[in-house]
């Protein structure tokens, strides 16, 4: 789980913070850039958009470490 990631002092702003960034980022954003697309007559690049955005959370999602096996800190 990313929890276990940060030391629990900090847990809940090291998850929260983050997920809320990313959605304000790209969900905030995805109405405009569907509206943009659509205005300069290339909607076809909304999804190529979003494969994007998937692509690169994908990849930060592959860099987290494994703390399947550690310890946890306090």
């Amino acid at each position: 789980m990313n929890a276990e990631v940060f030391p629990a002092r900090v847990r809940a702003a090291g998850i929260g913070f983050p997920y809320s960034l990313t959605v304000a980022l790209f969900g905030g954003t995805a109405p405009y850039m569907g509206t943009l697309f659509k205005e300069i007559d290339r909607p076809g690049l909304f999804p190529w958009y979003v494969a994007v955005i998937c692509l690169a959370s994908s990849v930060v999602y592959l860099r987290l470490p494994e703390t399947a096996h550690k310890e946890l800190e306090r």
